[in-house]
C-alpha cells in the first residue's frame, strides 16, 4: 500500500478505504476511552514524586498506548480471538520491539544479501544485531498469521459482523477474494498488516508527545484545553467512556485546533520525495521578509519544468512555517490558528501533515481522533507541568531542551519528560 504504483496502488488503495469511515472512528472513541480508563489506573499506580507528581515519560508512556489502539483499530472490539486473549502481552512485546524505530529502520535499510550473509558468516556485532532482528520480525509473523488464521475462521463461519469495525476484516476478505482486482495475496496481506500498525504506532505517540510538551511549556493554551473538556465531561473525565464520538468530537474544537497546531510545528515526517512519472511544469514565487517576520515583497510567479524521472522532494517542515500562509508568527504555537471564523480560514493546502492529494494518509481520521481523545482525557484528568529539572530556567531553553528532536522514519521526540498532578474532579 506504501510502495506500489499506479494501477496496483489504487488496488491496494481500494481494499483498505471502506474501512475508514465514520463507524471506524465512533467504534475508536469507544475502544479508546475504556483504554485510556485502564491506562489511568496504571499511571495512578505509580509512586508519587516528592511533590506529589507523577512522572510521564511521554514516548515510552504513549507508545504502549498507540499500540494498544492500533491493535484494537486492526483487529475489533474486543475481538474474542483466542489468541488475543490469552497471549495479548506476548504480542504487545513483540510488536513494540518490531515498530522501535531503530529495528525499524535495521530492517528497512539492511539488503537481503547482507541478511543472509551474517547467518552463515560470523561478522562481529554485525551479526548478533541482524540476528535479533530477525527474531523479532520472525515472531511478527507467526502472531500476524495467527492472527490471520482465526480471523479467516470467522469470515468462513459467517461471524464478520462481530468484526465489522476492524480493518483486519476487509484485508482477510480480500484475500480469501476470488476476483483478481479484489483479492491480496498472502505477503501483501501481512505487509499491509504489519505497515498499517507502524504507521499508526511510532508517528501517533510522537506526535501526541509532543502536544503534552507543549501543553506542559503553555499553561494558559492547556487551562483553554481543559476548560474545553469541562464542558463535554462536567462531572468528571470517566463521563467520557458513556459519551459517544458524535457527542464529543464537535465540542473539542480547540482541542483538535491544538493537535493540528502540534503537527504543523512537529509534522510526523520533516520532507516528502517523490519521483515524477511523467514531464511537469511547476509555478513557484520568491518572497522576502522583514527581521520582525512580515512578508515585504513577493515576487512575481514563475515556472520550473520538471522532467520525467526527477525526484522532488516538499519540505513540509519550511512549509509549515512559510509567513506568506501562516503570518508573521508563524515560528510559534497558537492553536487559534486552526480555528475558522467568519473572517478567516485556515490554509488548508498549507497543511501536509497528512500529505496531500490522492496519496494522503488513508488513516488520518483515526489519528486525528486518537490525538483529540488521548489530549482531552488526559488534561481533563491531570494538571501536565515541566520537568523538575526545567524549573527556573529560561522559557526558550525550557523549550529547546524539552521539544529537541531527531529525523528518522518519523520525528523522534529526545526527551519529553513532563510531570502530571492528578486534578480533583
Amino acid at each position: 500500500m506504501v510502495s506500489s504504483e499506479g494501477a496496483e496502488w489504487k488496488r491496494q488503495r481500494s481494499i483498505a478505504t471502506p474501512a475508514f469511515n465514520e463507524t471506524s472512528d465512533s467504534f475508536l472513541w469507544i475502544e479508546m476511552t475504556r483504554i485510556l480508563k485502564e491506562w489511568f489506573e496504571e499511571l495512578d499506580s505509580r509512586p508519587d514524586d516528592s511533590d506529589g507528581s507523577i512522572s510521564f515519560e511521554t514516548v515510552g508512556d504513549l507508545s504502549q498506548l498507540t499500540l494498544l489502539t492500533q491493535l484494537t483499530i486492526l483487529i475489533g472490539a474486543s475481538a474474542g480471538f483466542a489468541f488475543w486473549k490469552d497471549d495479548r502481552l506476548a504480542l504487545r512485546t513483540i510488536l513494540e520491539q518490531s515498530t522501535r524505530v531503530s529495528n525499524l529502520a535495521i530492517k528497512a535499510l539492511t539488503p537481503k544479501w547482507l541478511f543472509a550473509l551474517s547467518s552463515r558468516v560470523h561478522l562481529p556485532v554485525v551479526s548478533k544485531i541482524l540476528s535479533h532482528t530477525n527474531g523479532i520480525y520472525a515472531a511478527v509473523r507467526v502472531h500476524m498469521l495467527d492472527l490471520v488464521s482465526d480471523s479467516r475462521a470467522w469470515v468462513v463461519g459467517r461471524k464478520a459482523s462481530q468484526m465489522d469495525a476492524g480493518l483486519l476484516r476487509y484485508l482477510v476478505e480480500a484475500n480469501m477474494a476470488e476476483s483478481k482486482h479484489r483479492a491480496l495475496s498472502d505477503d501483501e496481506l501481512l505487509a499491509n498488516i504489519f505497515v498499517l500498525l507502524i504507521a499508526g504506532n511510532e508517528t501517533s505517540a510522537h506526535a501526541i508527545s509532543l502536544a503534552v510538551a507543549l501543553l506542559a511549556l503553555y499553561p494558559i493554551v492547556q487551562e483553554k484545553v481543559y476548560q474545553e473538556t469541562l464542558g463535554v465531561w462536567p462531572d468528571s473525565v470517566s463521563e467520557s467512556t458513556t459519551m459517544a464520538y458524535e457527542k464529543c468530537m464537535p465540542k473539542l474544537k480547540y482541542t483538535g485546533a491544538t493537535f493540528h497546531e502540534t503537527l504543523r510545528l512537529f509534522p510526523t515526517i520533516s520532507r516528502l520525495c517523490k519521483v515524477t512519472h511523467s514531464d511537469a511544469t511547476l509555478t513557484a514565487h520568491r518572497f522576502t521578509c522583514t527581521a520582525t517576520g512580515e512578508v515585504s515583497h513577493v515576487m512575481p510567479v514563475f515556472t520550473v519544468p520538471v522532467k520525467e524521472g526527477s525526484l522532488v522532494m516538499i519540505d513540509i517542515l519550511a512549509l509549515h512555517k512559510n509567513p506568506i500562509y501562516w503570518g508573521k508568527d508563524a515560528e510559534e504555537f497558537r492553536p487559534e490558528r486552526f480555528i475558522d471564523t467568519d473572517t478567516y480560514r485556515w490554509p488548508r493546502d498549507a497543511f501536509f501533515a497528512f500529505s496531500s492529494g490522492p496519496r494522503n494518509c488513508l488513516g488520518q481520521r483515526i489519528a486525528l481522533t486518537l490525538g483529540v481523545c488521548v489530549l482531552a482525557n488526559l488534561v481533563r484528568r491531570y494538571q501536565i507541568t515541566l520537568p523538575a529539572h526545567l524549573e527556573g530556567k529560561p522559557f526558550e531553553e525550557q523549550k529547546r531542551l524539552l521539544l529537541r528532536w531527531i529525523p528518522g522514519v518519523t520525528m523522534t521526540p529526545l526527551d519529553c519528560r513532563v510531570r502530571l498532578r492528578r486534578r480533583d474532579n
